[in-house]
């Protein structure tokens, strides 16, 4: 992938997709194309993506559902799970429906960016 990786991110908390945002706007492999809080504006919005970062609950839909939505329309778009919590049934859950990461809110965030730069990588390649 050439360029900034364009990315959505999706989560109910207004605290997150601002701390998250701001982590992704300060890192110039990024472009923030939208942070929203409903799967329906990710859908919507989907095409503006290189890659989409989501949390397990959206404010209308959970991400496993979402994700097999974005599959139906975008089936090379990756997407990442980005949530607070972690019990390995949700990142195999994750990964069944297509997830091509999963990080908690734990994990240090230089960590979190180079793995969203894999996953786009992963997908583009």
């Amino acid at each position: 992938m050439s360029g900034r990786i364009r990315v959505l991110l999706g989560d109910e908390s207004a605290a997150v997709r601002l701390l998250l945002g701001a982590l992704l706007r300060d890192d110039d492999r990024f472009a923030l194309v939208g942070d929203v809080a409903s799967g329906a504006e990710i859908i919507d919005r989907c095409d503006e993506a290189d890659l989409v970062v989501v949390d397990l609950m959206l404010n209308d839909i959970d991400a496993f559902s979402l994700i097999d939505q974005l599959r139906a329309r975008r089936a090379e778009l990756p997407v990442v799970l980005y949530a607070e919590v972690d019990p390995p049934y949700l990142r195999a859950e994750a990964a069944s429906r297509g997830a091509v990461g999963f990080f908690t809110h734990r994990t240090d965030p230089a960590d979190v960016l180079d793995g969203f730069v894999a996953a786009a990588n992963r997908v583009g390649s």
